[in-house]
């Protein structure tokens, strides 16, 4: 799997967690990150939501931008980030069908 599928996979996760938030929020639940939640109680659910996800995907951005001169770091960078959230969306659908 090259870098930039990588990028793609982790972009497609990105998504599938805001999507999947925002279906959590709309049942009332809370936000663990203090961050996070304070832009949602001052923004709102979709524009906290959106800020979550713009600076997550901001962040994937930067560790791309090292793909020139950090090829191995990226690569294991976003295989990490990859792994947690498909590990985070697994146990979340978990615990939905639990």
């Amino acid at each position: 799997m090259s870098i930039r599928d990588l990028l793609i996979l982790n972009l497609t996760l990105q998504v599938f967690d805001g999507l999947f938030s925002y279906q959590v929020f709309s049942l009332e639940a809370a936000e663990a990150n203090p961050l996070v939640s304070a832009a949602i109680f001052t923004w709102g659910v979709i524009y906290g939501l959106l800020y979550k996800k713009i600076l997550a995907c901001t962040l994937l951005f930067l560790v791309f931008a090292f793909r020139h001169s950090l090829p191995l770091l990226t690569r294991r960078g976003l295989i990490v980030t990859a792994s947690v959230y498909a590990y985070v969306a697994v146990v979340c659908l978990w615990e939905i069908i639990i």
